[in-house]
């Protein structure tokens, strides 16, 4: 009798899809609660969302003024700075969709256009974090050879296309409203399990296409530039420690940012296609997603300090003018008589990020013909 009894609960978490010969789980019979969620991500949420939002908006301030001085790297540090503040802009919907016991309470057309906003820029802050390395290593590398690579009209026609390959794949997310569901009578956006077979598919575009080949990209950019600047004699050890630890710091950012939500990704997709409909997988799966999920949302919050506010010069600048500012509002409401800053924020950070030994004018550079590095190392060094 209790065989028979499992073996109709078992039923009831299990369905067969009869437009697929392949076992279909239906975990919606499946129920899942954890209270500490609903205090957990909203709180994680509203710190990412507060220090991207400041860091993303002041850095796009200086990269516009970087921009005018034709600076390359600027281009691609643009498009990052876009990309983040549109992820950004979704986490408030996250936070309050964890947060609500009930779950999405936004709507299927809302579910969609927040979902495809996320992973667009999730996928197009990778690339761009991998041409930002690709321009660095060949800058560093091959500084004559990539002149003709490293020119404003080929960055711009790389973040064209960029945009175009990633909008253009997921544009399919639009227009599936399977991607909401309701079990238990908490309606959930994005967490259907198991997932679509042509999601599944979409999935396995993302992992060895979208996110292996940069991440590789930018594994063997920043292990050759380290390997040039530790050859190099004319950099004091304390720089190259600097700079070094620098690319490391990016390396271990975009790892855990992105690739524990790529291993989830496989297992979520490999499940599709899977026996196993037991709701003991469906609840080490969801608590796992969500936390990898979260993830996600790091690094878009240390963009800016990791490629724009690196160099001692910038921070010991913005520590200047933000005091100077502090002074500025003081006598604002003490006294009729209102003096504007000494100098615009933003000129004086670019002028610092222009003259400093970090993010320069960008001018090639490399190794001479005695193995020294060229002092002009702008985009790698640290004052």
């Amino acid at each position: 009798m209790e065989q028979l009894e499992q073996q109709k609960v078992y039923s009831e978490a299990a369905g067969i899809n009869s437009d697929n010969s392949t076992l279909q789980c239906n975990f919606e019979n499946c129920s899942y609660s954890k209270d500490y969620e609903t205090y957990l991500f909203p709180t994680f949420y509203g710190i990412i969302f507060s220090v991207g939002l400041v860091g993303n908006l002041i850095g796009l301030g200086v990269i516009v003024q970087l921009l005018k001085n034709r600076n390359v790297l600027g281009v691609y540090l643009l498009n990052l700075c876009i990309s983040d503040l549109v992820y950004i802009s979704t986490l408030p919907v996250w936070a309050a969709y964890t947060h609500n016991p009930e779950g999405w309470t936004f709507g299927i057309t809302a579910c969609n256009f927040v979902g495809f906003f996320f992973s667009t820029n999730v996928y197009t802050t990778i690339v761009f974090l991998s041409c930002i390395s690709m321009d660095r290593f060949l800058a560093v590398v091959y500084p004559l050879r990539s002149r003709g690579l490293r020119t404003m009209k080929v960055a711009i026609l790389v973040c064209v296309v960029v945009w175009l390959i990633i909008l253009g794949s997921h544009s399919v997310l639009l227009f599936h409203q399977e991607l909401f569901v309701e079990a238990h009578g908490v309606k959930l956006c994005y967490e259907k399990y198991p997932t679509e077979p042509w999601l599944a598919q979409l999935n396995y575009f993302r992992v060895f296409v979208v996110f292996l080949i940069p991440l590789v990209l930018l594994l063997v950019s920043y292990s050759m530039a380290i390997k040039v600047i530790h050859r190099s004699s004319s950099l004091e050890v304390r720089r190259k420690r600097k700079i070094t630890g620098l690319l490391l710091s990016m390396i271990v950012i975009f790892v855990v940012s992105y690739l524990p939500y790529h291993i989830i990704l496989l297992v979520q997709s490999h499940l599709s296609f899977s026996e196993d409909c037991s709701c003991e997988v469906h609840h080490r799966i969801r608590p796992a997603y969500r936390i990898i999920f979260a993830f996600t949302s790091i690094s878009s919050a240390l963009d800016p300090i990791l490629n724009i506010f690196v160099s001692n010069s910038v921070k010991q600048d913005i520590m200047k003018e933000a005091i100077a500012i502090r002074h500025w509002a003081a006598r604002l409401f003490s006294s009729d008589c209102l003096k504007p800053p000494r100098k615009p924020f933003l000129k004086t950070v670019t002028e610092k990020v222009s003259a400093d030994n970090c993010l320069g004018n960008h001018i090639p550079v490399g190794l001479h013909g005695n193995g020294r590095i060229s002092q002009d190392a702008s985009h790698l060094s640290l004052s």
